[in-house]
């Protein structure tokens, strides 16, 4: 028999043996015999106190396992209990506390404001469609609608011709993105920018976008001496002064235009712009469209122009200048009025953008199944996103460009979808929207479904206003605001993640969740070592969708803040995938940098001695050509005058050297390889007439990779237009 047991039946009366484990009813005493046994014995205040110590102290008592019970048992005390619990008392304390709140309690959302208003289109709808197949034929029917209303608004928008006044013919509109432009970043134009051809006598409508003024450059490019970032790329467009263009061209720097076109409208002068600006950019800075809106208009080529004039133009755009010729330049025209016109931009927002909101808002409030409401809202925000407010850069004809628009949604759609399954099942099935009465219908719609809508329009809601791009170490280091950005961010998320896990302790759910984060940070942290030890060059990027789906676990809780960041989250994912797809988490650092990116070459061709300039006089009837000719010291002695600058990198680079090239305003003009002739042989010679250039020019050289493409340029090296030489900044 239990020895507590036993205790406390000795004390109540019962006697009990090991032998005879039936209960035994005390015998009856009489009052009197009761009386007489207090008489004979009443015990003292000290004696009741020890008695209930003497309990409490017995109750403490532990049978040992391996002790026989036949024999008197090994008893543990509560001081030695103490001592065990004292030496693991850190990790105890610690595991006790993570384990939840001592009394753990389910967090629920109760209706804050006028719950039977709430709750009144529910009942309405059901008291006039009591069957649930009468209630999934209204919804399949406002699908259909819906999807009706989306796609005239599309065909509209992106199958439109443009038509000349009179004319029956017309030519199909070309749709641009945001970084449109005739010549690619660095070297892609080839030598002589052959790739690139024709500079002059085409012209075609375009469309543009809305929501192009805030592009910029991410990377670092040059325009004549002067490196940008972190600006629009427009070149031109500005006073004219007394540049002219070249080959017959100044009647076209004269041309005036009446017509008002899609945009506001910027004066009468046609304003050159430099044939690698942005397109629609250029047309912004023009006034010939609007950032709000986009729209159309038509871009002619008038070849090689001299002195691209800078300065601020429509939609708040400043342009650069650039003080040389370039062998490309077009001007900017309002689109042709006519039946076909450029529709206005507006129209299609309005004919999608208010029709989801308005579906996705009447599903939210007149259901309470969280599955009708979490795919209809996923799927219809996906299409929107994917196909009209932000959808992927396409550029083309309008015949050709909505077949690729539904073409890569489907190619993100499905497993989107699937994502979101998992998702709605492991974060939200349960615990946040499939818990929330009816009665509060319209927070669940304020709250989960506009914070939704903010999100997968980040590119308008938030982008806008956070000055951070890329979550890179040149852009933290060099993107105004950014860190400044990056802290708040931080802090934002701190806040919120410690607000959350307290909502999951006073549930009890704390320590599945540091399981899951804990395998998590383990999986980000080995991207992290990879990345910074160079392995396979491969560099950790963590996206916008991926940071959603490492954040969207912490919403799965019913409180208020957790629909709105549910919302939030989900928002983005939808955006980040619908614009840019899935992404890999761990990218290559060729990936990372695009077209335009800087490689991180150490290595940049040295010049051997100052160029060699010759300028003849300048007669009067047959003046000579002036001349300038660079040579460049060998491999070997580049690596070993650049070791202390490069710190021994610059050996495995020379193996992977193939060429030279060469840049002269920003046009390569010479392209040799090593095969050819090794480095320190080559001579680039460049010739002007001093009668016709009288700007400067400007030089820049590079190594070649195997594949043609050039590495980094060096700064860039000056040849005024009175015959000087310069050597600017990072110019060797």
């Amino acid at each position: 028999m239990d020895l507590k047991h036993a205790h406390q039946a000795q004390y109540s009366g019962v006697h009990q043996t090991d032998d005879d484990d039936d209960y035994h009813p005390p015998l009856p005493v009489s009052s009197s015999s009761r009386t007489q046994a207090n008489d004979d014995h009443q015990p003292s205040e000290d004696e009741e106190a020890q008695l209930l110590s003497t309990e409490d102290y017995i109750e403490q008592f532990e049978f040992d396992d391996n002790t026989d019970t036949s024999s008197p048992p090994f008893l543990t005390t509560k001081h030695s209990r103490s001592n065990a619990k004292s030496r693991l008392s850190p990790i105890y304390r610690l595991f006790t506390f993570l384990s939840g709140s001592s009394h753990p309690h389910r967090q629920t959302l109760t209706p804050f404001l006028l719950p039977s208003i709430q709750s009144l289109p529910r009942l309405t709808l059901e008291r006039l469609l009591s069957h649930p197949w009468q209630r999934a034929a209204l919804l399949s029917t406002g699908l259909l609608l819906w999807l009706t209303i989306l796609s005239v608004s599309l065909v509209q928008s992106k199958g439109t011709l443009l038509y000349a006044d009179g004319e029956e013919g017309g030519e199909v509109v070309r749709h641009l993105d945001c970084v449109s432009t005739f010549w690619g970043p660095g070297n892609e134009c080839g030598v002589d920018g052959e790739r690139c051809k024709p500079f002059g006598n085409v012209s075609f409508a375009f469309r543009c976008p809305a929501d192009c003024r805030q592009v910029q450059v991410l990377n670092p490019r040059w325009v004549g001496g002067q490196e940008v970032v972190y600006k629009p790329w427009v070149i031109g467009g500005g006073d004219y002064g007394d540049g002219s263009a070249a080959g017959g061209l100044t009647a076209a720097s004269t041309e005036t235009e009446t017509e008002t076109g899609t945009g506001t409208g910027m004066g009468t002068e046609t304003r050159v712009y430099r044939g690698d600006s942005f397109i629609c950019q250029a047309a912004m800075h023009a006034g010939v469209i609007s950032d709000s809106k986009g729209g159309c208009g038509m871009v002619k080529l008038v070849g090689e122009y001299y002195s691209f004039f800078g300065g601020e133009g429509g939609e708040g755009i400043s342009s650069l200048g650039f003080d040389s010729y370039f062998p490309m330049g077009f001007t900017i025209h309002p689109a042709l009025t006519g039946p076909g016109k450029c529709p206005q931009m507006e129209m299609k927002t309005a004919r999608s953008l208010a029709p989801t909101i308005l579906l996705t808002s009447l599903v939210s409030v007149l259901t309470t199944s969280a599955t009708t409401l979490w795919f209809t809202s996923f799927i219809a925000v996906f299409v929107h996103v994917g196909l009209i407010s932000d959808p992927p850069n396409v550029s083309g004809p309008s015949d050709t460009i909505l077949p690729q628009l539904i073409s890569i949604l489907f190619e993100r759609l499905l497993p989107a979808t699937f994502t979101s399954a998992v998702l709605f099942w492991t974060c939200s099935r349960s615990t946040t929207l499939g818990a929330i009465p009816p009665s509060a219908n319209f927070e669940k719609t304020f709250l989960w479904l506009g914070s939704l809508w903010i999100g997968a329009l980040s590119n308008f809601t938030l982008e806008s206003w956070i000055p951070l791009s890329r979550l890179s170490a040149h852009d933290l280091s060099h993107q105004p605001g950014a860190v400044a950005a990056l802290v708040a961010i931080v802090a934002v998320l701190c806040l919120t993640i410690a607000y959350q896990a307290y909502s999951f302790w006073l549930e009890g759910r704390v320590l599945p969740y540091l399981a899951l984060y804990g395998v998590l940070l383990a999986g980000i942290a080995v991207g992290a070592v990879i990345s910074v030890t160079g392995l396979g060059t491969l560099e950790l990027r963590i996206h916008h969708y991926v940071l959603a789906l490492l954040l969207l676990p912490l919403t799965s809780i019913q409180t208020r803040p957790a629909l709105a960041y549910q919302g939030l989250l989900l928002g983005l994912f939808i955006n980040g995938i619908a614009r840019w797809g899935f992404d890999s988490v761990m990218q290559t650092a060729e990936a990372l940098r695009g077209d335009d990116g800087l490689l991180g070459s150490s290595l940049v061709p040295l010049v051997d001695g100052q160029p060699l300039v010759y300028l003849s006089e300048a007669l009067v009837e047959t003046p000579e050509l002036w001349s300038i000719a660079v040579k460049w010291k060998g491999i070997n002695e580049t690596i070993e005058a650049l070791v202390p600058q490069i710190h021994g990198r610059g050996r495995e680079e020379a193996e992977r050297l193939w060429g030279l090239s060469v840049m002269v305003n920003d046009v390569e003009r010479h392209r040799r390889f090593f095969a050819e002739e090794a480095l320190e042989d080559q001579v680039f010679r460049w010739e002007r007439d001093p009668r016709v250039v009288m700007t400067p020019e400007y030089f820049r050289f590079a190594f070649l990779g195997e594949d043609g493409r050039s590495l980094d340029y060096s700064g860039a090296g000056t040849w005024f237009g009175n015959g000087t030489w310069s050597s600017g900044p990072e110019y060797y």
